[in-house]
């Protein structure tokens, strides 16, 4: 009885003849087929006479190899060839049909009024065959007042470039814009592997950027790199990785005066980082040592690696160079390899951190983690009211929690949270939550979590899996001693 009303409702369900997803706004019906491929979006003409022309009215252009070519033209394709000659065949067809399947695509959706994103992920160089294709497809997404443009032209992350093979980005396409007086609509713009040398003539259009980020960019001298900041008036967040010729960066007034998050990361060729402005609100670096010259009253936070190679000359670098040169900072994020321990220890108490509020550390140990890094901190850092340590305890030293050779204790009065994470229950981690319980006397809440909190750069972090050996011996142990020192301190523990 039950299985013929399931069928009965299914024939009726089957014969209604109302079709409410082709009810929905074009505008929605574009948004869902915006998250198809672009082959898939094709095959949805068929559906009815409505959805027959709502493919062609893309908001975004999203042109790779996995939606614009058949699997047989994929790039992972090209291993199968073993000779030299041979790829290079199969990657000449294969440029081939990308080319024309593009155009194709772009012919169906000429009346297209809005475009929001322009995204090319696809191996271009310098005079290949494509390129010029390529820049019109830019000059295509320019005059439908597309806002955002992303170009990776490189797929394969091992391959070698030089200077001559990178393709030249056609600042005259979108700096025109500006200068023709029509207003440009771009505000985001990511590149990587290309030249970007813009000149003043055609430099109007990077004045709406809000955000550019650009990653292995021949930026070809430093007069071409101030024409582009000349023009960025309205740009707050910039971004430089693995750059090549940048050997001085200067951000000064009156460029870039909306500016608050620069991040500068292992652009070899540096040598000098400028900055006098008024607007910037965070700094991230990440290289070799530079010449630092700041004058950025609005500059409180700031995040550093802390290499390998300046631990071995004994340097603190630029750790050492931020109470003089950033003494309002307010915010530290510190990463440090496993043996920068007792560079801190060394360093460390020399220095005041008049200033900060909130410091972050990401520190590994090879064997067993070291208190007395975390003692100096404190003393360093007199004001602190946030301190999170985000530990990596590579191997176990099986031992009893033990307070003989602890720092001396004294008493922090503003620290008012802590949060502990990577923690696997060794002894040494244990050791370090109940030091900070029992010194800083304003401690309200501490939190333990064994997800280790790693740092994925451009302030955003993400969390590792919990380790097995967690739930079967950290677990209790932490609960057992942080519990009985927590409740004689009236601190609130929270251990995920």
């Amino acid at each position: 009885m039950k299985n013929q009303k399931r069928k009965k409702r299914r024939v009726v369900f089957l014969c209604n003849k109302d079709d409410y997803i082709s009810k929905l706004p074009n505008s929605i019906l574009c948004n869902i087929l915006t998250s198809l491929k672009v082959r898939e979006g094709v095959r949805t003409s068929i559906l009815s006479s409505k959805w027959k022309h709502i493919y062609a009215n893309p908001t975004n252009l999203i042109l790779d190899g996995e939606n614009m070519l058949k699997r047989d033209h994929l790039a992972s394709n090209a291993w199968q060839y073993q000779s030299e000659g041979l790829r290079f065949e199969f990657q000449r067809n294969r440029t081939l049909a990308f080319v024309s399947n593009v155009k194709q695509y772009l012919s169906n959706v000429e009346q297209v009024q809005k475009i929001y994103k322009l995204s090319v992920y696809f191996t271009f160089g310098n005079n290949t065959y494509g390129s010029t294709d390529l820049d019109e497809w830019i000059r295509f997404a320019i005059k439908k007042n597309v806002e955002e443009i992303d170009l990776c032209l490189l797929e394969e992350e091992n391959q070698t470039t030089n200077d001559a093979s990178l393709h030249v980005f056609p600042c005259d396409i979108v700096g025109n814009e500006g200068a023709s007086g029509k207003k440009s609509f771009l505000k985001c713009l990511r590149l990587a592997h290309c030249v970007l040398a813009p000149h003043m003539s055609y430099n109007h259009g990077f004045s709406t950027l809000t955000t550019m980020e650009l990653f292995q960019v021949d930026l070809k001298s430093e007069v071409h790199l101030q024409i582009l900041l000349s023009s960025c008036s309205n740009l707050e967040w910039l971004g430089f990785s693995e750059c090549y010729n940048m050997e001085n960066l200067r951000i000064e007034n009156p460029f870039c005066q909306k500016l608050k998050y620069l991040n500068v990361s292992l652009c070899k060729q540096l040598k000098k980082l400028v900055l006098h402005n008024t607007s910037l609100e965070t700094l991230e670096y990440k290289g070799s040592e530079v010449e630092f010259v700041f004058n950025a009253p609005r500059l409180t936070a700031f995040y550093s690696l802390v290499s390998d190679s300046t631990a071995c000359h004994k340097e603190l670098w630029p750790i050492l160079r931020l109470p003089t040169d950033l003494p309002h900072l307010k915010t530290l994020i510190m990463q440090c390899s496993c043996f920068m321990g007792e560079v801190m220890k060394i360093r460390l108490p020399a220095l005041t951190f008049p200033c900060l509020r909130h410091l972050e550390v990401i520190k590994g140990a090879t064997l067993r983690q070291d208190l007395d890094w975390v003692a100096i901190i404190l003393k360093t850092c007199p004001m602190l009211r946030r301190l999170e340590l985000h530990l990596r305890t590579y191997f176990c030293i099986d031992d009893e929690v033990s307070e003989s050779g602890w720092p001396p204790r004294f008493s922090h009065e503003h620290l008012k949270e802590v949060v502990i994470t990577g923690i696997r229950g060794h002894s040494s981690e244990i050791e370090i939550a109940i030091y900070l319980m029992r010194n800083a006397t304003a401690l309200e809440k501490m939190t333990i979590d064994p997800s280790a909190k790693v740092y994925l750069g451009k302030g955003k972090w993400d969390h590792e899996d919990v380790l097995g050996n967690w739930s079967k011996e950290g677990r209790e142990k932490v609960h057992k001693l942080l519990n009985q020192e927590a409740n004689s301190s009236a601190v609130e523990l929270l251990i995920k």
